[in-house]
């Protein structure tokens, strides 16, 4: 049972009545800040509810800018990172091209790729390395021969955080190779530790405030991209999402005036839930890498062979969900488990866990 198919089993048992601990989907389990739905709510009694430009609002444009210090006019607004990096795959790859990342990886970008008819290539880490990828020499297939390179900073599903030097080796090469690099920082302001700023002739950002400012269903991102790249995004967002509504814009607005505040709460939050499920998987036999951001880990146990069957297990028998490693890459032997519950939750599903695998 894939990613997908499993959230939506997690969610029909649910509605049937049945009591499950969702620890596999993305989601933070926190409310959006006040400061977004007094914003929100502001623009929508003032009935400016009509169209907005295809590019974000300007003033959330130069709100951004300021943010990520670059020019208002390289800043697109879109519905969400989902939507803004299948965009850049469409207007930046004809089918037949090769998109290259590192694994383990987001389930979203293969499945991506393959709907726009692009070749894969998966860069393999290992939890032994820190999940640290090695960027392939020049003439290799890889990243050398791709036509895009992603990458997940920090990266989902480990939530480590992958080192300055790799990243800009990553950068320099592909820009070398002329190969476009998609940095997809969902989670950097979630970071434990700072995470710096990169940049490159052929370099595209692109953040979101679902994981940040857990406002995951208002569907608000953008990336940051060269002139030419900026000016197709936006053409593909005139012919598919058309805008993101306004007041969802203003949200976003409201939220970057109380950056500062929002995220340090929020780090807090889940340095402290990281923190209670490393002991709890430790103690029941897990290995994993210290996350160093919100808001996962990867775990493996001895008892796991096939991660498909043990999550399907787990959830009709515990109802207790988790997502399959083998949805996000060859990695069938790992979980991802999203540590989105209160602290005494978190403890006891992890817990529970531990004795149905001790069980098996």
């Amino acid at each position: 049972m894939g990613f997908y198919e499993l959230a939506e089993k997690a969610l029909a048992l649910e509605r049937a009545g049945k009591k499950v601990v969702r620890l596999n989907v993305g989601d933070t389990n926190l409310p959006a800040p006040e400061c977004a739905t007094d914003a929100a709510v502001a623009r929508l009694r003032k009935s400016k509810s009509g169209y907005g430009p295809s590019a974000g609002l300007p003033e959330l444009r130069e709100r951004i800018a300021d943010r990520e210090g670059c020019s208002a006019k390289n800043v697109v607004v879109g519905p969400g990172s989902k939507h803004l990096i299948y965009g850049l795959l469409s207007v930046l790859c004809s089918e037949g091209d090769t998109a290259a990342f590192p694994a383990p990886y987001w389930p979203a970008y293969p499945l991506a790729c393959r709907q726009l008819g692009l070749k894969v290539k998966a860069l393999e880490s290992s939890l032994q390395s820190g999940w640290s990828f090695e960027p392939p020499e020049a003439g290799e297939g890889g990243a050398a021969k791709a036509k895009i390179l992603l990458i997940c900073n920090p990266l989902n599903p480990t939530s480590t955080v992958y080192p300055e030097k790799l990243v800009r080796e990553v950068v320099s090469d592909a820009n070398r190779e002329g190969a476009h690099v998609i940095l997809d920082e969902a989670y950097k302001g979630l970071s434990f530790r700072e995470i710096p700023r990169y940049d490159g002739e052929r370099l595209i950002r692109v953040r979101s405030f679902s994981k940040e400012f857990s406002m995951e269903g208002w569907r608000l991102g953008y990336a940051v991209a060269p002139d030419e790249v900026a000016k197709r995004l936006i053409a593909f967002n005139q012919i598919t999402a058309t805008c993101v509504a306004p007041f969802v814009q203003e949200a976003g607005i409201a939220c970057l005036a109380d950056e500062k505040r929002v995220l340090d709460d929020a780090r807090s939050i889940w340095i402290s839930r990281a923190n209670e499920a490393g002991k709890a998987l430790a103690d029941c036999g897990f290995r994993f890498a210290k996350p160093e951001a919100g808001i996962y880990v990867f775990a493996t146990h001895p008892a796991i062979k096939d991660s498909g069957k043990f999550a399907l297990s787990l959830l009709d028998s515990e109802g207790i969900a988790v997502a399959p490693g083998s949805e996000f890459g060859p990695y069938e032997k790992f979980i991802r488990i999203c540590v989105n519950q209160q602290l005494e939750t978190l403890h006891d599903a992890i817990s529970r866990m531990g004795r149905f695998l001790a069980t098996g």
